[in-house]
């Protein structure tokens, strides 16, 4: 629940120079809050952002985040305040945190753009070190089944077809007898059916993984839990700031390892320390 009454500044384009290192301090303005009256309650974390904004404002970013983090600390979310997050470890070079508080920006409707802009951003720097991976078309169709594919709405929209067909199946034999008529309400009936169980059967695949981001500079990907592989040794490796999905099923089974999907298909073990869930 967002606590705070803020006007979050956009995050502009020319973020980055022509040589991909981050622009000038003074090219990033911070969420500015407005003062606010209420209860203690209320004012207490408003005045902890207030002075976090400031230390922004001084390029004091290690201590913005000590403000920050004290409030989130408090149970206290909002879209400026992950958005002010990312800035902040964005100048502190950790990509992978950055783009972790730019992504859990986006679920809040004031800090929707600006989170994809500092993603976006995040991907360039990454472009710029020779880290960045594109995305397989194949696993961003699964992706998109997983974890932003409305499956409510599609179990909704079968239901109602599946009333619909009822009806026009019933109307069809009974109140007006024409096989036609019939035939469309049962075909619309079965496609209703199609639809609650393809939702139903996706949700119920799509609650066994996760979204996370890799938040350490490089973390060897293994082909077994417990299997320390040297970095140098290691066939793939999963830089700062990947976003990977994550399998529950396998990963519930093995204390402290995480099993993970790269963008570009790779599999394997992390330690489950060095990515963050989304």
């Amino acid at each position: 629940m967002a606590v705070f009454i803020l006007i979050p500044s956009l995050l502009p384009a020319t973020a980055l120079a022509s040589d991909g290192t981050i622009a000038a301090p003074d090219q990033f303005s911070s969420a500015t809050a407005q003062n606010q009256t209420g209860s203690t309650f209320e004012e207490r974390p408003q005045a902890l952002f207030n002075r976090g904004n400031f230390m922004m404002e001084e390029q004091n970013y290690a201590e913005a985040l000590d403000v920050f983090r004290q409030i989130e600390k408090q149970g206290h979310a909002s879209g400026p305040l992950f958005y002010n997050m990312g800035i902040s470890y964005l100048y502190l070079d950790s990509l992978g945190k950055a783009s972790f508080y730019f992504h859990r920006s986006i679920p809040y409707r004031e800090t929707t753009h600006l989170g994809q802009e500092g993603i976006a951003v995040v991907e360039q720097l990454m472009r710029t070190r020779g880290t960045f991976i594109p995305q397989l078309p194949w696993y961003a169709f699964f992706d998109w089944f997983f974890f932003y594919m409305n499956h409510l709405t599609w179990i909704i929209w079968g239901l109602v077809l599946l009333n619909a067909g009822v009806l026009v199946l019933v109307a069809g034999w009974l109140y007006r007898p024409d096989r036609r008529i019939a035939i469309t309400g049962m075909t619309v009936a079965v496609a209703g059916i199609i639809l609650v169980i393809a939702g139903v059967s996706i949700s119920i695949w799509a609650n066994g993984y996760r979204q996370g981001v890799v938040v350490v500079n490089t973390v060897p990907i293994q082909p077994q839990p417990d299997l320390i592989v040297d970095e140098d040794m290691a066939p793939d490796l999963a830089y700062e700031a990947y976003t990977v999905t994550l399998d529950q099923r396998k990963s519930i089974v093995h204390e402290n390892w995480v099993h993970i999907r790269l963008r570009n298909g790779v599999s394997g073990w992390i330690p489950e320390s060095t990515v963050r869930l989304l």
